[in-house]
């Protein structure tokens, strides 16, 4: 009896599975116009849509070695926080977007694996005008960080020539005193200390490594990617609404036999 049952399932198995596949092949042309309309819809989504081009660019924060001649990472110190170089132009070009701009920062970070490096990413219905956005970003940036060299070679040099009057000061056998050389030797070798830490050996600008990279492919929309996922998704949908109308029809036909 159980071989008879086990049986009769698998038959209505095959009967339900014969009723499904006569149901879509009975209304296949409803299906193949529906995926069509949904797939042609999106080609021509795909193509009316802005193509968006990606820039990125690698900034080198510049260093300051503000302690002594050695080139020891360790005394290294960036003109800029990285951190606070990425907050912020995050504030100056991601956090004020306006709908009317051509091109927009996407992304400001530290590249990973090091500890002055910045890559910033751009996107823009161009090349060219992602470039120019890099261009400004860079400009900005080295502008900011020279201004901060200046400074800091006014200050030492300022440090350097008050020492040079010192200096002089003692040169003079009026004011020699016991102990004079040694405090003389002492400025002149602080002297030549102040001047090596602005030199271009302790000092390095913010720079933009390599050049400035873009894809001749603009990164969105994808264009493959939309339409197969539309006919995929259109040829799904035709079926749902093959079966949910033949389940609408079924449901009011003992209906409209009692009428």
């Amino acid at each position: 009896m159980y071989e008879q049952n086990n049986k009769r399932y698998i038959e209505e198995d095959e009967i339900d599975l014969r009723e499904l596949f006569k149901t879509i092949w009975d209304k296949k042309v409803f299906i193949v116009i529906f995926t069509a309309i949904v797939t042609v819809a999106a080609i021509v989504y795909a193509l009316m849509k802005t193509p968006i081009y990606e820039a990125k660019m690698v900034v080198e924060i510049g260093i300051i070695n503000s302690t002594n001649g050695s080139n020891n990472n360790n005394n290294n110190n960036n003109i800029e926080n990285p951190n606070n170089l990425i907050k912020r132009l995050q504030m100056m070009y991601m956090n004020n977007i306006s709908n009317e701009q051509s091109s927009t920062v996407t992304d400001i970070s530290l590249v990973k694996g090091t500890a002055n490096l910045v890559e910033i990413t751009v996107q823009a219905i161009d090349n060219s005008l992602a470039k120019q956005k890099l261009d400004d970003i860079i400009k900005d940036v080295k502008q900011v960080h020279d201004s901060k060299i200046a400074d800091y070679k006014s200050l030492i040099n300022t440090n350097i020539n008050n020492l040079k009057q010192q200096r002089a000061e003692l040169e003079d056998e009026k004011n020699r005193f016991e102990g004079s050389q040694a405090l003389k030797y002492e400025l002149t070798t602080t002297l030549n200390q102040l001047s090596l830490s602005i030199s271009s050996y302790n000092i390095t600008p913010t720079k933009m490594l390599d050049e400035i990279m873009t894809n001749e492919s603009p990164i969105k929309p994808k264009k493959k990617l939309i339409v197969v996922v539309a006919f995929v998704t259109g040829f799904i949908l035709s079926i749902f609404v093959v079966f949910f109308m033949q389940f609408i029809t079924k449901s009011y036909t003992p209906v409209n036999e009692s009428e």
